[in-house]
């Protein structure tokens, strides 16, 4: 049986999503008990316990909403202390007061092309919440990134076949020809992965020709989730300088920031 610190340090390093429960002061008599801990899953599974009866289930109850706002909150309970806070209907009397801590999953990020604005990718997403899978059929240049949380050595249009590949993910399109950006480009359009960002290094000349293909054999494909040229425009045509313009649109899109992008 794992011990509740060490599920709250797979929280903390992006393993999957909780709200991590905590007794941060309590008054009076009652079953909580100061530092006492609790994690809430998002199908409502817990570990840990912040005291039993109505405070817990209202707890949970609490945490689950967080899922949605995301946000840490604190909330005080009463139990039989009038003026102290939210009623739980417990007579044992006293008050707690639990903070509400939420923590995402890492983020997926599948980039197709280990060159240099691969490797620079790599290197400066692996300092943020993001899970990095790195794509190549250059087995020697994939064998030179080390900060890939995997590689997958194959041909671009079938690496991520049979897999699990992430909802929500990030794409970004890097590949050393033209000709494999189009083919990665459609094989994301042609299935079912539903993307929240799809990025893909280009000129205008080619964001012109890229998008009047995919629309020919993809009429109705989401261009809002499409960036090309990838980045926002704050310059510079290094790779790094090139992998902070796009790791800085990436951000925006997963914080739901407005601000110009490079395609516009």
């Amino acid at each position: 049986m794992k011990s509740i610190y060490t599920e709250i340090l797979e929280l903390a390093e992006g393993g999957c999503s909780g709200v991590l429960v905590t007794v941060t002061a309590k008054e009076g008599s009652g079953p909580a008990v100061t530092g006492t801990k609790m994690i809430v899953y998002p199908d409502g599974k817990i570990s840990g316990t912040v005291g039993g009866g109505s405070i817990e289930k209202m707890a949970i109850e609490k945490a689950l909403t967080i899922f949605k706002t995301k946000e840490n909150t604190s909330e005080e309970y009463n139990m039989n202390e009038p003026g102290h806070g939210t009623d739980t209907g417990m007579i044992c009397g006293g008050s707690a007061t639990l903070f509400f801590e939420y923590f995402a999953p890492k983020k997926y990020v599948y980039i197709f092309g280990a060159g240099h604005i691969g490797r620079a990718l790599s290197y400066h997403l692996k300092q943020l919440n993001y899970h990095i899978c790195l794509i190549d059929d250059r087995e020697d240049v994939l064998k030179q990134v080390p900060d890939a949380d995997e590689k997958i050595h194959a041909a671009f249009v079938d690496a991520l076949n049979n897999r699990s590949v992430e909802k929500n993910a990030f794409f970004i399109i890097a590949t050393y020809q033209h000709k494999y950006d189009g083919v990665v480009l459609h094989k994301i359009y042609g299935s079912d992965w539903k993307p929240k960002y799809v990025g893909m290094v280009s000129s205008r000349t080619k964001q012109k020709l890229m998008t009047e293909e995919l629309l020919k054999q993809y009429p109705d494909a989401n261009l809002d989730v499409f960036y090309t040229p990838a980045g926002l425009n704050i310059g510079g045509t290094l790779p790094h300088e090139i992998a902070i313009s796009i790791i800085s649109e990436m951000q925006t899109v997963a914080n739901d920031k407005k601000i110009k992008h490079l395609r516009d």
